[in-house]
């Protein structure tokens, strides 16, 4: 343990939180991703975990082996429905859940919280136009949701639907499996048991949303300069690509919210300075106080140890194929192009380059999909070379076998940070030594997601190859959290399938899995059996696993910061307090 990681758990546990300060964050990721309709993992949940409010959530805990810290607590719920408190019933399908009084929109009026608002935001997840890619987890989960997003796309069939037409849908179907009792009560039916159904409905996108949502276009501007908060924290100014400003909302009650606390006046985040050591650079000049986007580790000589609390790593990166592209004759879209590919990759030089970045997370080469430490993990490497340094004559080999002997050109997108160009570079050149010609295309956050996101640009082949990164969604019980979203037949759009890889093999040992949820050995089966065929396909290339670093690099004046495993290990923002409070004397603009 640090030095600095001594002083500020010492601090959290003897000392009081002093009130009062602008928590100020910086870094490149963007700032105007927060309908909590859309918003699936880091770094936009940290935020929206300070205005949206879930039925479940996770309680920060200081030591991240405390079971507390990955097990599903009532948030906006009275408890978590289970057969003891007879929430749940026999068949483990049917959830009576009750909110919690005291939970109020910071409306004008405040007004409470209610079923209906639950079930309204349940609904908006089904929006054609910002899925967000956690869906399958509730299609496959929900009774008649699956059906429910169908029906809403064949009714929207506009690229550009109103707000109202949108509204109107919503508001004239149900989810069948979603009742509301009265204001206070529902009932969610299931379609079979799932043990995880507690930390599905703790996603972020599970947020309940006020009926003001309805005159917004999901994911809008105008919507994110009208969110509505029933957390400690509202938003209050956002300069789209710049900046975000949070403050107190006054409809909070910490007595109605027991898994946030509220310490501070402000939280800023400001984007630029997109390389970890520009940001740290920040931090240690007293411009900024933490990270925003980016993995910035305390000063180390040495790797970070685990920092012990058992839980998965993931899968961060990985190369993606568009087996849909139409390029050199749809050359993606034969499995034996794929296996080729996959055999040129330097793994090593990859690992390196994060190594070298700063970012502070732990690296192992990887050869799967499930990474260590989550359910469902195998020890599988199919194409595996020496030193994990590539073999560019095999690749090529196999390439002439496959037709392509003389040649091919893909088009690869990455982000526009040093990193991930540098990565880009990297795997550019494996193929390149086999004989393929890779011209990358760097696009910002917002381009680069809009475009992977689009199954119609997909299938136009406005690319071939990208680099993507997948993390847990929650711990334990998660068999489902990486094949599920990653390779299950799907059009929607941001989904997380983003090569739109389909076999219908696949999708039925998914079914399998998910219907055998209480019987651990054959849905472990089940997904080893569906990760192997996905890999005998080549459908991506596993690079690396890895964890992000613990502690994360914070400001001398950040106190409380605890990193939650939900969130990446990301720190609660709202547990976070300062001292001092104010700015020190001579501190750089931020």
């Amino acid at each position: 343990m640090t030095v600095s990681e001594q002083r500020a758990d010492a601090r959290w546990s003897e000392d009081l939180p002093r009130p009062g300060g602008t928590l100020r964050l910086h870094g490149p990721a963007p700032v105007h991703r927060l309908d909590p309709s859309a918003s699936h993992q880091a770094p936009a949940d940290q935020v929206v975990r300070l205005f949206a409010r879930q039925l479940f959530g996770y309680v920060p805990a200081p030591d991240l082996r405390d079971w507390r810290a990955i097990a599903p607590a009532p948030d906006l719920a009275t408890d978590v429905p289970s057969t003891y408190n007879t929430g749940m019933g026999a068949r483990h399908t049917n959830y009576v859940v009750h909110l919690r009084r005291g939970v109020f929109w910071d409306t004008a009026p405040a007004r409470e919280v209610t079923a209906h608002d639950v079930v309204r935001g349940l609904k908006r997840l089904a929006n054609p136009l910002t899925r967000p890619a956690a869906l399958p987890y509730f299609t496959s989960t929900i009774r008649g949701m699956a059906r429910y997003c169908e029906d809403y796309a064949a009714a929207i069939r506009r690229d550009d639907p109103t707000a109202e037409e949108l509204a109107a849908f919503q508001n004239s179907h149900d989810i069948p499996g979603v009742l509301v009792l009265d204001d206070e009560s529902l009932v969610i039916e299931l379609m079979r048991p799932a043990i995880d159904f507690a930390a599905i409905m703790a996603l972020p996108c599970a947020s309940p949303a006020p009926v003001e949502y309805d005159a917004f276009v999901p994911g809008s501007p105008e919507l994110h300069r009208n969110l509505r908060s029933n957390g400690p924290y509202r938003p209050v100014r956002l300069v789209p690509g710049r900046e975000l400003r949070l403050e107190p909302n006054p409809a909070w009650r910490q007595e109605s919210d027991p898994l946030r606390r509220r310490h501070l006046d402000a939280i800023e985040i400001t984007v630029g300075d997109a390389e970890p050591e520009h940001v740290a650079a920040r931090i240690a000049s007293g411009a900024a106080d933490l990270p925003w986007g980016v993995r910035v580790a305390e000063p180390h000589d040495a790797e970070p140890g685990d920092p012990g609390d058992g839980l998965g790593l993931s899968l961060d990166p990985y190369l993606v194929f568009n087996v849909e592209s139409p390029t050199a004759g749809g050359a993606l879209a034969d499995v034996r192009v794929r296996r080729a590919l996959s055999f040129a990759i330097d793994k090593a030089a990859i690992a390196d380059l994060y190594r070298r970045s700063g970012s502070g997370a732990l690296v192992r080469i990887a050869g799967s999909v499930v990474p260590p430490g989550n359910d469902a993990h195998q020890e599988l490497d199919l194409y595996a070379t020496p030193g994990s340094r590539g073999d560019a004559a095999k690749c090529r080999a196999l390439l002439d076998e496959a037709g392509h002997g003389s040649g091919l050109a893909l088009t690869a997108v990455h982000l526009d940070t040093g990193l991930d160009a540098a990565v880009a570079r990297s795997y550019a050149a494996d193929l390149e030594k086999a004989g393929v010609t890779v011209r990358l295309v760097a696009l910002d956050h917002d381009a680069r997601d809009a475009l992977l996101g689009d199954p119609r640009r997909a299938a136009a082949g406005e690319w071939d190859l990208a680099a993507a990164s997948w993390s847990p969604d929650w711990y334990p019980a998660n068999g489902r959290v990486f094949l599920q979203p990653m390779f299950q037949s799907g059009d929607s759009r941001n989904a997380a399938n983003r090569g739109r890889y389909r076999r219908p093999e696949v999708d039925r040992l998914i079914e399998r899995a998910l219907a055998t949820i209480e019987e651990p050995a054959r849905s472990t089966a089940a997904w080893n059996q569906a990760e192997r065929t996905v890999l005998e396909d080549a459908a991506v290339v596993p690079v690396l696993f890895q964890r992000p670093a613990v502690p994360g690099l914070r400001g001398p004046r950040v106190r409380g910061a605890v990193p939650m495993p939900a969130f990446g290990h990301a720190y609660d923002l709202a547990g976070v307090w300062l001292d001092p409070p104010d700015d020190p004397p001579g501190t750089p603009a931020g």
